[in-house]
């Protein structure tokens, strides 16, 4: 049971950073912007580390909740601005909750990419 809740895992993990580039492929066609790009990607470390705090910490933790939410909605207003509400709600709680993953995947994308033109 153990092993088909690691690749059930795996395999949600994977369909994540593959909707990811999709979101990011059709955001970047269709109206010129990359949602999940390195910089929003970074940005959003902080809102998600707040968040990490409230959960953990004892310290202020609606605080850092509600610095987080506004992180969050900030991002959210930003992508909406520049791409549609639909994708804006879409990547904006991804943001939130996965920083650390969408900023290393968005950079190796960027390291794979930037290797292959310079071929």
């Amino acid at each position: 049971m153990t092993g088909l809740s690691i690749g059930l895992g795996f395999l949600v993990f994977l369909a994540l950073i593959w909707s990811i580039h999709a979101a990011d492929a059709y955001a970047l066609a269709r109206f010129g912007y990359a949602p999940f790009a390195l910089p929003n990607a970074l940005f959003m470390l902080i809102p998600h580390g707040l968040l990490i705090l409230s959960v953990q910490g004892d310290w202020q933790r609606e605080l850092l909740a509600t610095l987080a939410g506004a992180g969050m909605l900030g991002m959210l207003l930003v992508i909406r601005s520049r791409t549609s509400g639909w994708l804006a709600l879409y990547a904006a709680p991804i943001l939130l909750l996965a920083a650390p993953l969408v900023a290393l995947t968005v950079l190796f994308r960027g390291l794979a990419h930037g290797s292959a033109e310079g071929r």
